[in-house]
């Protein structure tokens, strides 16, 4: 450990300047103590954090939300409830934005424990790792890590063991010290002395780069070696056998050589998703997609800026002109050089409708103010032409743009459907910010919004997607991912 962080040391000060000190900066972050929760997010609950192991040794800091009292889903009371002694509580996977560069889960606090309280859930928000100290992919796959530690619900790996076991510790702890002080109601009204990780009731959700991971989460990639123009080809191999790319080939030029390059799943090969088919696990997946980023191909100021999606200003066709260089098109390239941009893992929105898990119930909040706006109305219009519909919310009331009340988690239907919501007037990230630098109108949004985002996941847990043969996302034969002619070529400033 102490190598670790003396390398991590040696390589921040071989950094150029000009990216240490906005490393510093917002790295500031990560480090404030969890008693200001008290503060920011006073009705609880708060989190206590697992340092939960991961792949080479590599352990992730997850804040892990444990509710007050179970919550009734459904009419069935085993829906809440184990039998005996146990209680089995759904599972909600969040993460936090960023841009890859900076965030952490303390920002997600007031959200997650909302949540907890609301549907009587584990929250669980991955502190993943970020540029300039690590690069794509390894926040996809510490996400992956910790997904799969909540799946394995025998606990048969060490992270899934440790999980469930740090889990019950700290329910055990709180559950006998309400008892001895006898001012706050036992967390299990019933006295179950088991709490116990629902999976099959599980929810995945992500702000602004969490969304990019979330949705990461439910996509299997197929082959997309042609993607990446630098990637070796040749003779296939097998996916436990990871290709070492070149540093120039993987790494931004505003890195020392002596980093050591990233390791990439082989881009010759699928790379599936990790959550379980329809046939084994029909319960609907609901994702709370916020204002995610779909697209990687272009840096933030270079991407086209319109007052979009389409339905709210329709008629606008005014050119607006790149702003200069900000924070994130300074930094981003830390952790996600160029030439793996088009990589479907670094930009979901690429991989296709048919390679979305199947019984995902998608809910996708689009503020109007906010630079990603481009990329997800062509991202929506991809998705509704392959069957991906349903409602179209405004958040001032206003008629849906002619997807209103079309299917979405409705029996018989293909998959679990995408449901949007535009947020007129509202800012990229404006659902985190302090309540002190949000005027009446967004918070009369977020209010709306995340009361929404209940009864959509609420809803999803309530329905099945209907077992049809041939859906899943374990099909081994997937196809290459090709971006059409047009797309594929693009220069220093196009879309």
């Amino acid at each position: 450990m102490l190598r670790s962080y003396l390398h991590s040391f040696s390589y921040f000060f071989k950094l150029p300047f000009h990216i240490q000190w906005r490393t510093f900066l917002i790295q500031l972050p990560r480090y404030v103590p969890l008693s200001i929760l008290h503060i920011t997010s006073p009705k609880g609950p708060h989190p206590f954090v697992i340092a939960l192991p991961s792949r080479k040794n590599h352990a992730i800091p997850i804040y892990v939300f444990v509710p007050p009292a179970p919550v009734t889903i459904s009419d069935s009371d085993n829906e809440t409830l184990g039998e005996g002694e146990e209680w089995k509580v759904p599972v909600l996977l969040d993460f936090h934005g960023g841009g890859f560069i900076m965030g952490s889960p303390l920002e997600q606090a007031p959200y997650c424990a909302m949540m907890s309280r609301e549907l009587g859930a584990v929250v669980i928000s991955v502190s993943y790792r970020i540029g300039p100290f690590h690069q794509f992919p390894s926040a996809v796959h510490d996400a992956e890590d910790v997904l799969s530690a909540i799946l394995d619900t025998d606990g048969i790996s060490k992270a899934g063991k440790v999980l469930r076991t740090e889990i019950q510790r700290y329910y055990t702890l709180v559950r006998n010290s309400n008892r001895k002080r006898r001012q706050t109601p036992n967390p299990s009204p019933d006295s179950r002395s088991i709490i116990t990780l629902d999976p099959t009731r599980l929810s995945i959700s992500g702000f602004s780069a969490g969304g990019n991971i979330a949705l990461n989460m439910a996509i299997s990639v197929p082959p997309c070696a042609s993607l990446l123009p630098s990637s070796p080809r040749g003779t296939s191999r097998s996916m436990s056998r990871p290709v070492a790319l070149s540093p120039s080939e993987t790494l931004s030029p505003l890195l020392p050589p002596v980093r050591a390059p990233t390791i990439l799943d082989d881009p010759e090969q699928s790379w599936p998703s990790l959550l379980p088919p329809p046939q084994a696990q029909p319960r609907m997946i609901p994702l709370l997609l916020f204002y995610p980023s779909l697209d990687a191909r272009v840096l933030p100021h270079e991407r086209p800026r319109k007052a979009l999606p389409n339905a709210l200003k329709g008629d606008d066709k005014r050119a607006q002109k790149p702003p200069r260089p900000g924070l994130f098109s300074i930094m981003g390239p830390t952790y996600l050089p160029k030439r793996l941009r088009a990589h479907p893992r670094a930009s979901p929105g690429l991989a296709g409708p048919d390679n979305v898990q199947k019984n995902a119930a998608i809910f996708l909040v689009l503020p109007e103010k906010d630079s990603l706006a481009v990329q997800s109305d062509v991202w929506v219009d991809m998705m509704n032409s392959s069957g991906w519909n349903g409602p179209v919310r405004f958040g001032d009331g206003r008629q849906g743009d002619g997807h209103d009340g079309g299917p979405t988690l409705t029996d018989g239907h293909e998959n679990g459907g995408l449901e949007i919501w535009h947020a007129p007037g509202c800012r990229h990230g404006w659902t985190q910010f302090p309540e002190s630098v949000l005027g009446k109108h967004e918070k009369r949004e977020r209010d709306l919004v995340f009361a929404r985002a209940l009864e959509f996941v609420k809803e999803a847990w309530s329905k099945s997607l209907p077992v049809i043969e041939g859906l899943g996302n374990r099909n081994q034969e997937l196809r290459p991912l090709i971006i059409p002619d047009g797309v594929h070529d693009l220069d220093e400033h196009s879309w």
